[in-house]
């Protein structure tokens, strides 16, 4: 069926059977040359350096070739590398007390708590009976600084 189309194309054309063979065959041999993208550089996986020391913490400390100092550990994604910061470095981050996150309000037999969360406000309720020795610490420290007498200036 291909054959009967292309001579009835050919004979419709006025080609001889010389000059479609020709034509067909100078479309067969011609390529189209693509140029390939180089490959992107493969990242090699860090490793802990031969002469970093090994702590009790099991993280590894490491001083580099300009003088700064780094921590290496290994974690389930493979080993993590970040900078020393010390004991004159700036703090990874500031803890704030729990005291301060928790208000406790005396509710008769109850006590109410209620800390603010990323996702919310959390309240919960317990009994004075159960509170926990840090709950019971909160709360007492909470109602001490209510009742404390404000000085004023006379």
């Amino acid at each position: 069926m291909k054959k009967a189309i292309a001579i009835f194309v050919v004979a419709a054309a006025g080609l001889t059977a010389a000059q479609t063979q020709q034509t067909t065959s100078k479309k067969k041999t011609t390529k189209t040359v693509v140029a390939k993208k180089p490959a992107a550089p493969v990242a090699q996986p860090l490793t802990i350096p031969k002469d970093a020391v090994a702590n009790a913490d099991g993280t590894y400390s490491y001083t580099d070739k300009q003088g700064k100092k780094w921590i290496y550990s290994k974690t389930p994604f493979g080993v993590s590398k970040i900078a020393d910061m010390g004991p004159g470095g700036a703090p990874a981050f500031n803890a704030t007390p729990k005291e301060q996150l928790i208000h406790a309000t005396d509710s008769g037999d109850t006590v109410k708590f209620q800390r603010q969360t990323p996702f919310g406000t959390t309240k919960w309720e317990k009994k004075k009976s159960e509170l926990t020795d840090e709950e019971r610490r909160i709360f007492e420290n909470q109602q001490a600084k209510q009742q404390s007498p404000e000085t004023k200036p006379e």
